[in-house]
């Protein structure tokens, strides 16, 4: 039975809230369990803490695909998520913002980061072009496998950083105690929960057709993931970056989650698109439509500015260089997001 605008409106803000709320202290209480197993701060950034806040992507993500049936809705989702948290680096306060985080990084690790982040993105792309002609079975290998195996290769071939201390514990010091434990699963539960109500509430008020002067306008599963459920979904991502930036003073922890983030974000639905196909015969490849592109170009563009500067230490300029790649990502985003309003709404 479909919600009224009256229902989804308040149901989308108060799960928002409640991913916000837990996605806070998720990444708190995994930051002390990598410590006490004397995990560096680049695989915390990259693996641990990237893995726990893309827990709402992944809640939001299965419940808009086996939930409400939106492949669009999940893709968007994504999408979003990785263009926000790409562009929240120009806003990182302390002496490490904007160009300066990306010239006091290790280069050589998120390089590889970026490149991997790059090849996921353009076989995404691939994807959303060619995954409705293709069948659906072949298109749910083809693309879900590659990017799983991307990921996983990177994974496999990747260090394990410089241990670093966590405030409340101490690195190597044994196992995490029982209660926070608990703590983290009874969060990670509750994202969860919340995840399905914003997915749910995000499908009605995408299908919602708002009266307007010029005509009934509807905003479409595209322009709502890409925006409304992609920054809902992003919280705990932007509280960590925040976080490593102003407590831990760890521009690696900061750039780490992010960029990690990022690339789970597009294994979530490389792995979820074809379980749409148990229900529909049909792979979430196969209902994607190509407005999607804009995402994947704004995603790359961006992903290309981070690289570029990074690589400004090489440059008598480059500090001046690095904040002037940063400053463009506001920009760049925005328009991506105007492009996907004009072209999604109807």
């Amino acid at each position: 039975m479909p919600w009224p605008l009256q229902v989804s409106i308040p149901v989308f803000v108060a799960a928002g809230a409640v991913i916000w709320w837990s996605g806070m202290r998720l990444p708190v209480l995994g930051e002390r369990v990598a410590a006490r197993a004397g995990i560096g701060a680049t695989a915390l950034g990259l693996f641990v803490l990237a893995v726990i806040t893309s827990l709402p992507e992944l809640a939001v993500t299965f419940a808009a695909m086996l939930g409400v049936k939106a492949p669009d809705l999940a893709l968007g989702n994504v999408l979003g998520s990785n263009n926000f948290n790409v562009t929240i680096l120009a806003f990182l306060p302390g002496g490490l913002a904007g160009g300066a985080l990306l010239r006091q990084v290790d280069e050589r690790r998120y390089t590889r980061t970026c490149w991997l982040l790059i090849g996921l993105t353009l076989v995404t792309g691939v994807g959303v072009l060619a995954g409705r002609a293709m069948p659906p079975g072949l298109a749910a290998v083809v693309f879900s496998l590659l990017i799983v195996g991307l990921f996983l290769w990177e994974l496999s071939s990747g260090g394990r950083g410089t241990p670093i201390p966590v405030e409340g514990g101490r690195e190597g010091s044994g196992p995490p105690e029982g209660r926070e434990t608990a703590r983290f699963w009874l969060y990670a539960a509750v994202v969860v929960a919340a995840g399905i109500c914003v997915a749910r509430a995000g499908n009605e008020i995408a299908e919602h057709e708002f009266v307007t002067a010029g005509g009934p306008v509807m905003l479409g599963r595209t322009f709502v993931g890409t925006l409304f459920v992609a920054v809902a979904t992003s919280l705990p991502e932007i509280t960590v970056a925040f976080g490593a930036v102003r407590k831990a003073r760890s521009a690696d922890m900061a750039l780490g989650t992010l960029l990690g983030s990022n690339s789970i974000n597009l294994v979530i639905f490389a792995i979820g698109a074809p379980f749409l196909m148990f229900d529909r015969g049909r792979s979430g490849w196969s209902e994607i439509p190509p407005i999607h592109m804009i995402n994947v170009v704004v995603a790359l563009v961006l992903t290309f500015i981070v690289l570029a500067g990074m690589r400004t230490k090489v440059l008598d300029s480059g500090r001046a260089v690095a904040r002037a790649a940063t400053a463009v990502l506001v920009p760049i985003y925005l328009v991506g997001l105007f492009l996907i309003y004009r072209g999604g709404t109807g």
